[in-house]
Formats: structure tokens, sequence, C-alpha cells
């Protein structure tokens, strides 16, 4: 028979001044952020092309049984954030004034997992974690459209690089006296499992979040 340990306890003083785990744990995060950036900086888009192209190459044979097995049908995830002192023109002008300039830095360090982001050719090639790996895919947003719910609608459709069509976003905005309101779906084959689907629920959240927080501050 084991016995279960009681929880460890650290603390930490600094010159005199007692720091919560949580202080330290900040300090992680803010490292390991600027340990990534570095990184990709020096790694460089082609070398991180080559040096992730065997989990690209399983990610594309995974998401091609998962379209045969859909039949054509597909499956959504939805995630919706609301966020006080930005409006949507705001947020917008610099998000898409971002993908315009192929700010590379902004694009990248909104998720950890944002390997590649090149938007220097009308769409967006994109590495990013879906599901349990690295997915490359070239990402072409439409025209903007409206509902009067939310005036303005940004569909757009990811394929591989062999042209087939592997996921589907749909995101909109509108402001409210609550603040800025934004409703974030994407939609992957039917037979997607359903850690995909969350998995992308938490991605979006984690780098909305950050593109609000890098719009607000400039």
């Amino acid at each position: 028979m084991t016995t279960s340990r009681p929880p460890i306890t650290v603390r930490t003083d600094i010159d005199g001044t007692r720091h919560p785990r949580e202080a330290v744990l900040a300090w992680e995060l803010d490292r390991a952020r600027a340990a990534l950036r570095l990184l990709k900086r020096r790694l460089g888009d082609d070398r991180v092309r080559d040096l992730l192209a065997p989990d690209t190459a399983e990610a594309d044979a995974v998401l091609a049984g998962l379209l045969r097995a859909s039949g054509g049908r597909w499956r959504s995830a939805v995630t919706e954030l609301t966020a006080e002192g930005i409006d949507a023109e705001h947020f917008l002008g610099w998000w898409q004034g971002r993908l315009r300039a192929s700010d590379r830095a902004a694009l990248l360090a909104a998720n950890p997992e944002h390997y590649l982001a090149d938007s220097t050719g009308g769409q967006v090639e994109i590495i990013e974690t879906v599901g349990a790996g690295p997915l490359r895919f070239f990402l072409r947003f439409d025209a903007p459209t409206a509902t009067p719910e939310y005036p303005v609608r940004i569909g757009g459709t990811g394929r591989l690089a062999d042209g087939s069509e592997v996921l589907r976003v749909m995101h909109v905005f509108a402001d409210s006296p609550d603040g800025l309101r934004i409703r974030l779906t994407v939609e992957f084959p039917a037979a997607a499992p359903d850690e995909l689907a969350a998995g992308h629920q938490w991605h979006f959240a984690c780098e909305f979040a950050n593109w609000l927080e890098a719009a607000a501050a400039a």
C-alpha cells in the first residue's frame, strides 16, 4: 500500500522580499516567451519548415484520412471573447495591418505553438499545432461581410499544400456595452477527434487574447 505525500511548498525570498509561487511562474512564462522569440527569429522560416517537415508530413496524412472518413461532413468549435478597453475598429485595424505587413514577430508571438506565419503571398502560410502536432496549411481570408448582430464577419479556408480543404474559420466582431465581442469558429472534418476541436478552442483563446493586448498596447 502506498501513501500519498503532502504537496511540496516552496518559498522564495529575494533581497529580503517574499515572492509567491505565482510570481515566479509569471517570471518563468515571460522568459519562456523571450526564449521562443529568440529561437524562432534565429531559425527563420526556411529552417523551421525543414525542421518540422517530418511532423507536417505526418499531419498531412492524418488530415487526409479524416477527410476521407468524414464524407464531406464538418464539425464546428466556438470560442467567445469579450474585451474591455478596445473596440472593433482599433483591433481589426491593428490585426489586419499585421497580416498585410507580414509582421512575423506579432503573428508568431500570439501563441507558443505558432511556428511559422508568412502572409506575403495573399494568403497566410501557417505552421501551428493542430491536434497532436504541427500542421502546415495555407489560410486565405474572404472579404469581410456583415450581419445585424455582428457588423464584421471574416471567413477563411485552410488548405494543405496539395489543395485539400482541411479547415474553415469564421470570425465575427461587434462592439457592445460590455466591450468588444469576438466569436471565433473553426470547422474541421467531422471525423476529427474531440481533442482536436477542443485544443483549437484553447488555441484561439490564447492567441486572440494576446493579440488584443498587443493591439491595445500599440
